[in-house]
């Protein structure tokens, strides 16, 4: 069934929480217990642990045929920039990559050195003609650690050790050693934008902390850490749950559903971006990703520049050979057993596609995956096939994408013990837990630390609206046993507001 996302919310619900039941029950595998019996006892843990132990283990998620460079070049490549409009802006573009620098990360098998070269056929457009790079093994997490590291040593770099506080620089960024890399706790393949919201995470982190202080002014530094560690990701589960995801997938259905002036990219990563956020500033560079768009998930959308891209080590510092970061995310999915997109589908309970046209319509694109496929689509690999797909107005993703999406926005917080079972005034602090209550968006967050530019920025009475979650026209006339507007002549008969709507809304009312 593919008009979920057409039908009156309520039943758009119930599909999705069908449809999410299923999953749960045939793409989980189940946590908490284990054949031995409970893993631990989860009173003699009530705080996160640097390395993540003793919490539910959340999501421990043919190489070269068709060739990943060829894959790249010819169905990833950039032809011309398409942007999101006003959906998604690169403060929002920084935010998903704050996260995963958050949930998960893949060590290397330092001796086990890899080699792609580029194929005659694509090497004139490639700005790399061979790359090497190490194998990886899986390590996942997700509990605040692109902040607070996730080890021993990486957490002692981060800390204070005064009143449970982090390091920041009087600049409101992070610190940097004297080697000019950023302190915080994933400094690893960085950019400014990831950057800037870890600096503003480790600030929330640091007033937290004097928050509960105040209250309970007998605990020290190591208890005070512990419980303004646990407010903070739990601000960002959050945040990311009702406030980053609304942006995401903008429909009546989800909305409901989930309320449960620019500088060259290049310049912006690693220890130039650096150096580039330092001469910006925290201020002048956060303004400047709200104003600007970020890229769409679509065929021919990867950003050529980074085809040719530094990669670095664990440490910060900088690898002599540079990468094609498109066509090692081909090589890293098939590495790491990632399906392609029609076993893909069939595992997530979804129809395959049959051929080519089932995919997309443009007969660009078909061509070009007959070039490289053939007509053999059990090859397509599944982020090709997650760009090409057709999306449902209003969703920044793919609806196969999606599907995962609703599976694990749930499950991340279900099998957290820190969002459940002990989330809680004797888990948090009393402090603690009313921070999170009343947090309700990364506009607070920013407010709390920089209200110059939510009063100028980010002051309009839609944008309160939509903060506290007043619904929009149509959801607002469906509320009130009104018809909703099919179209925008519905709403007036002037032509000139008619045009200007579509220009604001397109065609989604």
């Amino acid at each position: 069934m593919n008009l979920w996302h057409r039908l009156p919310v309520f039943f758009g619900l119930i599909y999705l929480g069908i449809r999410r039941h299923l999953h749960q029950q045939y793409n989980l595998i189940n946590v908490g217990t284990t054949p031995k019996g409970l893993l631990f006892n989860p009173a003699d843990y009530p705080y996160r642990t640097t390395n993540g132990e003793y919490n539910d283990p959340f999501a421990r998620a043919l190489l070269m045929k068709p060739d990943p460079v060829v894959v790249a070049v010819k169905l990833l490549s950039r032809k011309k920039f398409i942007d999101t409009g006003k959906q998604f802006n690169m403060i929002a573009a920084s935010w998903i990559q704050f996260m995963i620098h958050d949930w998960i990360d893949h060590l290397e098998e330092t001796n086990q050195l890899t080699e792609i070269v580029a194929p005659p056929e694509v090497a004139s457009q490639c700005p790399l003609k061979k790359f090497r790079f190490y194998k990886t093994k899986e390590v996942p997490t997700g509990d605040g650690s692109a902040i607070y590291g996730s080890d021993a040593k990486k957490n002692a770099q981060v800390r204070t050790f005064k009143n449970g506080k982090l390091k920041i620089a009087d600049s409101g960024l992070l610190q940097h050693g004297q080697d000019g890399i950023a302190i915080s706790g994933d400094v690893r393949n960085s950019w400014a934008g990831v950057s800037t919201l870890q600096a503003l995470f480790i600030r929330e982190h640091n007033v937290v902390c004097d928050a509960i202080k105040s209250e309970n002014p007998f605990l020290n530094d190591e208890e005070l850490y512990r419980h303004a560690r646990l407010v903070i990701a739990a601000v960002i589960a959050k945040i990311h749950t009702i406030d980053w995801t609304v942006e995401l997938l903008k429909t009546d259905t989800l909305y409901v559903g989930m309320y449960a002036n620019w500088v060259p990219m290049i310049d912006l990563i690693g220890l130039k971006g650096e150096k580039t956020l330092t001469d910006i500033g925290f201020t002048g560079y956060l303004v400047s990703m709200g104003h600007q768009a970020s890229g769409a998930l679509e065929i021919w959308n990867y950003p050529k520049w980074l085809s040719d891209i530094i990669s670095q080590n664990p440490d910060g510092s900088e690898r002599p050979d540079h990468v094609d970061m498109p066509a090692l995310e081909i090589y890293r999915d098939r590495e790491r057993k990632v399906p392609r997109y029609n076993h893909f589908r069939r595992s997530m309970l979804m129809i395959p596609i049959s051929k080519w046209e089932d995919l997309t319509d443009d007969a660009e694109v078909i061509k070009t995956l007959r070039e490289v496929y053939g007509d053999n689509i059990e090859k397509l690999d599944l982020l090709v096939g997650l760009m090409a797909e057709k999306k449902i107005k209003g969703f920044a993703i793919s609806e196969t994408a999606f599907f995962i999406f609703v599976l694990m926005a749930s499950r991340r917080l279900e099998a957290d013990r820190f969002f459940t079972s002990d989330f809680n005034e004797e888990t948090y602090t009393k402090k603690g837990l009313e921070w999170v209550n009343t947090t309700e968006s990364l506009r607070d967050v920013i407010t709390r630390h920089y209200p110059e530019i939510t009063e100028k920025w980010m002051n309009s009475t839609i944008y309160r609206d939509r903060e506290k979650k007043v619904p929009r026209y149509n959801h607002f006339r469906r509320s009130m046993l009104m018809v909703p507007i099919s179209k925008w002549e519905d709403l007036t008969d002037d032509a000139e507001v008619i045009k200007t709507l579509r220009e604001v809304y397109g065609d989604n009312i």
